[in-house]
């Protein structure tokens, strides 16, 4: 998994020139990193420990080795090296372009990061995260489309129409790929996905195309190809992309749109962040969803469901109104035996009124 700081690392500006580098002494298990690496190839470490010699526990192309650095470094550090030959033999150096920052006791601040043309384009993508919290801004679910044309009549029929926008989202579609490729998932289905509906719109711009000589793409195509400044990505795609790499980076997916027509939500899925303090095995299945909705009766909504082993769910409620609070409770105990009569067990209800977080 990628690191939560990776966004952050990705946006710094990266000058073109050729990188310096510094030389690392490597005490242990270097052989094995090497193996499968060639010079001048750049590999990511991560320091897990500073050790009572000096040197440094890290973690490279996931396997541990123990590194001596020409500066200081803390866990969580992370380093870009490069695989160099000296004398026949590889071995690793420290990127570095700033000059001086080879003298003793320099810290790690005094090392910047050269990106690929691959880290400079996840750059590029990210470049307005910032603006949204260091987060990307949710995407766009169904095209921003209502998924039903009326109010659905109870929550079950609702339930399978949210699963298949999820799923049809764009964000699992690599995963989705890679199943087609083993034929578990039919080629159909992949069109049904953003990616894959461009891919039918551009293949049948060049069939028209072809057949008319030198006759333009539809228009529809054309606006669909046309990508976003310096990403080479097509503009309906750019939130998706930066959302999967958002997602990748705080395991956090979000999205946002019309449930029927006029009632928008924004809709996240996260681990459970108890998760983190707990090493019970069974924690590894919790995960949390949120919705912030702003309904016709009880204004402004944003829920927070916990799900746990055995059927357990959690859930706090905040309102933006006293009248919705007061509305809620008293709405608690046909709410639990709703969901008794789907299987669950509701442990908490917590219904308060105030602003809800971010």
């Amino acid at each position: 998994m990628i690191p939560a700081d990776v966004a952050s690392r990705l946006k710094l500006a990266v000058p073109d020139q050729p990188a310096a580098t510094q030389p690392v002494t490597p005490l242990k298990n270097l052989p094995d990193v090497l193996s499968d690496l060639v010079p001048g190839q750049r590999v990511m470490a991560e320091i897990q420990a500073l050790l009572p010699n000096g040197s440094y526990r890290a973690v490279v192309a996931q396997r541990d080795i123990t590194l001596a650095l020409p500066f200081s470094a803390k866990k969580g550090d992370s380093l870009e090296l490069e695989v160099v030959e000296s004398d026949g033999k590889l071995t690793l150096a420290v990127v570095n372009n700033r000059p001086g920052s080879t003298s003793a006791g320099s810290t790690l601040e005094s090392v910047s990061t050269s990106l690929s043309n691959t880290g400079k384009l996840i750059g590029d993508l990210l470049g307005g995260v910032g603006d949204q919290g260091k987060r990307a801004a949710p995407a766009p679910l169904n095209g921003n489309q209502p998924l039903v044309d009326d109010l659905p009549g109870s929550a079950p029929q609702l339930a399978p129409i949210l699963k298949d926008a999820l799923s049809k989202s764009g964000v699992f579609y690599e995963a989705h790929q890679a199943r087609w490729v083993a034929g578990e998932l039919p080629t159909e289905a992949l069109r049904q996905e953003p990616q894959g509906k461009l891919s039918s719109a551009t293949a049948n711009a060049t069939i028209e195309t072809k057949n008319t000589d030198s006759a333009p793409p539809p228009a529809a195509a054309r606006a669909e190809s046309s990508p976003q400044a310096g990403t080479g990505i097509p503009r309906d795609l750019t939130p998706i992309v930066q959302q999967q790499l958002d997602a990748l980076a705080t395991q956090n997916y979000a999205w946002q749109g019309q449930i029927w027509p006029g009632q928008q939500m924004q809709w996240e899925i996260t681990e459970n962040p108890d998760n983190a303090r707990s090493a019970d095995s069974e924690a590894a299945g919790r995960w949390q969803t949120r919705l912030k909705l702003s309904l016709p009766m009880l204004g402004g909504i944003d829920t927070v469901l916990r799900l746990r082993p055995n059927g357990e769910v959690d859930i706090s409620m905040t309102t933006d109104s006293e009248n919705s609070q007061s509305r809620l409770r008293d709405g608690a105990t046909a709410l639990r035996k709703q969901m008794e009569a789907a299987g669950l067990n509701l442990t908490q209800l917590l219904v308060q009124h105030g602003e809800a977080s971010s």
